[in-house]
């Protein structure tokens, strides 16, 4: 599934080739665009296993390109979602994945899925979690 606003849009992004696993590119979007990089507010990240691809996920408003995140392959500003993530539409092979709230310290697969690891994510859109 891929992740969208509330009105269903897609998101901005910062990309990654090469990132073995949503773990990975948890940690990747963290660190940058996720410390507030050009100004920008990380809402959550995309893993595309099947590609090694991870798209870190931003607001709209705000023109970048890779350049702004050392070792990034690719951008996209001209996406308009923002705010935080409430939607997912199927794409086969890719994974939702939404910051969590300051209070969260940890990452969950779904909202209903016991806490399983120390990243602030969750993960969206899995009907069989």
């Amino acid at each position: 599934v891929q992740c969208r606003d509330s009105q269903s849009r897609f998101y901005p992004f910062i990309g990654y080739n090469g990132v073995s696993s949503a773990e990975e590119c948890g940690v990747m979007c963290s660190n940058c665009p996720g410390n507030n990089q050009g100004g920008l507010v990380l809402r959550g990240f995309e893993y595309l296993g099947s590609g090694n691809e991870c798209y870190c996920l931003v607001d709209f408003g705000i023109s970048f390109d890779e350049t702004l995140c050392e070792d990034a392959d690719y951008a996209y500003d001209e996406y308009e979602g923002s705010g935080e993530i409430v939607n997912t539409v199927p794409n086969a092979g890719f994974e939702c994945w939404k910051v969590s709230s300051p209070s969260s310290s940890k990452a969950r697969k779904s909202s209903k899925a016991p806490k399983s690891s120390k990243r602030p994510v969750r993960k969206l859109g899995q009907k069989n979690d």
